[in-house]
C-alpha cells in the first residue's frame, strides 16, 4: 500500500495502526468502496481533520488536511 500526502496525517494513520488497527482497516475499506473514494478522519484529540483519497487505478492512498 502506497501512502502519500500530508506528513502529519500519515503519522496519525501510523499511530492508528499501532493503537486501533480495526478502525484503520475500516477507514481503508471505506475509502476503497464509497462513492468518490474518500473518507474523512480526525486526530486523537479531534482538533484537526484529514481526508483519505483512494485511487482505484494505481491503488495509492493520498492524505490531505482539511
Amino acid at each position: 500500500m502506497k501512502l502519500t500526502g500530508d506528513e502529519k496525517g500519515i503519522e496519525i494513520l501510523k499511530a492508528m495502526h499501532a493503537n486501533n488497527n480495526d478502525y484503520l482497516k475500516f477507514l481503508l475499506q471505506e475509502a476503497k468502496t464509497v462513492f468518490g473514494n474518500t473518507v474523512d478522519f480526525k486526530n486523537t484529540d479531534k482538533s484537526e481533520s484529514y481526508r483519505l483519497h483512494f485511487n482505484p487505478t494505481s491503488g495509492e492512498f493520498k492524505v490531505e488536511k482539511l
